[in-house]
């Protein structure tokens, strides 16, 4: 969710080139570092990210257009809200990638099962989450997405870094 002041911001054109700016900047940089010579995880674990960031902005533009999200959130214009929302999205899953690969290089049965851990521990954080901003009026559901469509969909984007990761492991031959 972003203040008003920054919707309200969001209405100028410049702003939003700001936006799309530090959003390709962002991206371009990453790929950038998953290219250099080193660490031999870099390049799944930013693949990873980017891949996730990246769903969740074409789902930020998708969910309001099809009526299934709506409110006074979505008052800005789409695309960098989207935008926003996929770098919000990065960085976060990106802490959570992190700690997932330390403990997978130690442990990898313990970092997949405090990863589901989390993920369990995710459901009611977003049902309590759902209900306070629905009954808020700041965000509305429609089309028939319910707050269990929006529990399966952040469960699955949640899970995604992980299964991502391990598979751009094996593709590029990097022993996880």
């Amino acid at each position: 969710m972003y203040p008003p002041s920054l919707q309200l911001l969001l209405q100028d054109p410049v702003a939003n080139g700001v936006v799309v700016v530090i959003a390709l900047g962002t991206v371009l940089s990453l790929m950038h570092l998953a290219r250099e010579p080193g660490h031999l995880h870099r390049r799944p674990f930013i693949a990873a990210i980017l891949a996730v960031g990246g769903l969740a902005v074409i789902t930020n533009l998708l969910a309001p257009a099809f009526g299934w999200w709506g409110g006074p959130v979505f008052n800005a214009p789409l695309l960098p809200l989207a935008l926003l929302t996929g770098l919000k999205a990065t960085l976060y899953l990106s802490l959570l990638l992190l700690l997932y690969r330390w403990l997978a290089s130690r442990r990898l049965w313990l970092a997949r099962l405090i990863y589901l851990l989390l993920l369990i521990g995710m459901i009611p954080a977003t049902i309590f989450g759902d209900e306070t901003v629905l009954r808020s009026g700041v965000l509305t559901f429609g089309g028939g997405y319910t707050i269990w469509h929006d529990v399966l969909f952040g469960m699955f984007l949640f899970a995604l870094p992980p299964i991502l990761y391990e598979v751009f492991c094996r593709y590029w031959h990097v022993p996880i």
